[in-house]
């Protein structure tokens, strides 16, 4: 039998303002705002969650939602 080594990826889940900042973090001029991320969230664009009061989104489908469009 083979066995072979694969590392399980886990997601990197993030809130809204937590992908805010990382993306700040990369673009300081960027026009990505918090309620932008808010309607790709209720548009279902974005794999997310709901927390209580806050969205926990998953932050690569973020980037590649941002990278489509």
């Amino acid at each position: 039998m083979e066995t072979t080594n694969t590392a399980n990826k886990l997601a990197r889940m993030r809130t809204i303002n937590e992908a805010l900042t990382l993306i700040k973090a990369q673009d300081p001029e960027t026009a990505v705002t918090y309620n932008f991320i808010r309607k790709l969230l209720d548009r279902d664009k974005v794999r997310h969650f709901r927390s209580g009061s806050r969205y926990i989104l998953n932050f690569d489908d973020l980037l590649n939602e941002l990278n489509m469009n």
